[in-house]
C-alpha cells in the first residue's frame, strides 16, 4: 500500500515545520519579536520545504493511514460533566475474552419495523426457516456497535452463496425510542448492508420482548452487552457469543447449525 509510505515520507517535512513553529512561538512568548530581526531571518529552509506529498494526499490515502495510535488514545477527557464515561460498560466488555454458550430460545413473534419502515413479524417474516446471525446495536453508539456492524459487513462476503439461500443477518436496535427506520436505513447504508441484512426497530415493549428472550436486555440501553447469536426459530437452538468473536467462529457456528438441522415443519412462535 502506498499510504503508509506517503505517511512516513511526510514525517521529516512535518517535523521540520513543527520545529520552526516552536522556534517562532518561543521568540514570541519571550517578548523578543523584533520586526527588523524577523525581516532579516533566513526563511529559506521553510520556503524550500517540499509540501507536495502532504498536499497531494487525497482522502482515500488518509483513510488508509494507520490510525491505531489515535484509536488507542485515552479519550477519558470526553467523559460527561460529572466525570463519568457514558461508554464505560462497553469499554469494559471490549476487554473481556469472547465466550460461547448454547441455549434454547423461545423467540417471540414480535411486531417490528425494518429499515424501510415495513411492518414485519419477527419470526414469520424475518427469521423464517433460515439460520440467522443476530446482533444488537444502536445508531449513536461509538464503541461496540460500529465494530460489530463492520464485522457483519465482512460476514456478507465470507458467507458467500449461503447468505440469502439459507442464512441471513439481523441487527436489532436496543434504542427503539430514537432509532427510527430512517436512522437505521442510514446505518445500513453506512455499513454496506445488503438485501439479506435486516435492521429492526419498533415499539419499545415489542423490542424488549425480543431482547429479553435473547438475554440482551438491560435497563440502560448504553450498557447492553456485546452479543452475537447464531441459530434459528425452527429448532430453537442458538449459539450465543459474548464479546467480539473471531469471524471464523461465527462462520463455524453457522455451518454447524446448518449441518445439524433435520427436515422439520416450519416452527412458528408460541
Amino acid at each position: 500500500m502506498n499510504a503508509p509510505e506517503n505517511n512516513r515520507s511526510s514525517r521529516p517535512v512535518l517535523s521540520a515545520l513543527a520545529a520552526a513553529l516552536l522556534t517562532m512561538s518561543a521568540a514570541a512568548t519571550s517578548g523578543e519579536r523584533d520586526p527588523a530581526h524577523h525581516q532579516t531571518m533566513d526563511h529559506s529552509p521553510h520556503q524550500t520545504m517540499d509540501h507536495s506529498q502532504h498536499q497531494a494526499m487525497d482522502r482515500s490515502q488518509h483513510q488508509a493511514m494507520d490510525h491505531s495510535q489515535h484509536q488507542a488514545m485515552d479519550h477519558a477527557g470526553h467523559a460527561g460533566a460529572d466525570g463519568a464515561d457514558p461508554h464505560a460498560a462497553h469499554r469494559a466488555a471490549m476487554a473481556k475474552p469472547t465466550a460461547a454458550t448454547t441455549l434454547d430460545v423461545a423467540v417471540p413473534n414480535a411486531r417490528l419495523l425494518d429499515q424501510d419502515g415495513r411492518p414485519v413479524a419477527f419470526v414469520d417474516d424475518v427469521l423464517g426457516d433460515k439460520v440467522v446471525v443476530v446482533d444488537f446495536v444502536y445508531t449513536t453508539c461509538t464503541t461496540v456497535c460500529p465494530v460489530q456492524s463492520a464485522m457483519f459487513n465482512a460476514l456478507q462476503d465470507r458467507l458467500g452463496d449461503r447468505l440469502g439461500s439459507r442464512v441471513k443477518l439481523v441487527s436489532l436496535s436496543v434504542d427503539p425510542r430514537r432509532d427510527s427506520p430512517a436512522r437505521l436505513k442510514q446505518a445500513a447504508e453506512k455499513y454496506g448492508s445488503g438485501p439479506q441484512w435486516t435492521w429492526l426497530t419498533g415499539e419499545h415493549a415489542e423490542v424488549e420482548d425480543v431482547l429479553r428472550a435473547y438475554g440482551a436486555y438491560t435497563p440502560n440501553f448504553t450498557d447492553h452487552p456485546p452479543l452475537v447469536l447464531v441459530g434459528d426459530a425452527v429448532t430453537g437452538q442458538w449459539t450465543r457469543f459474548f464479546g467480539f468473536p473471531d469471524i471464523n467462529k461465527i462462520i463455524d457456528a453457522v455451518d454447524t447449525t446448518l449441518a445439524s438441522r433435520e427436515p422439520a415443519s416450519y416452527a412458528h412462535a408460541d
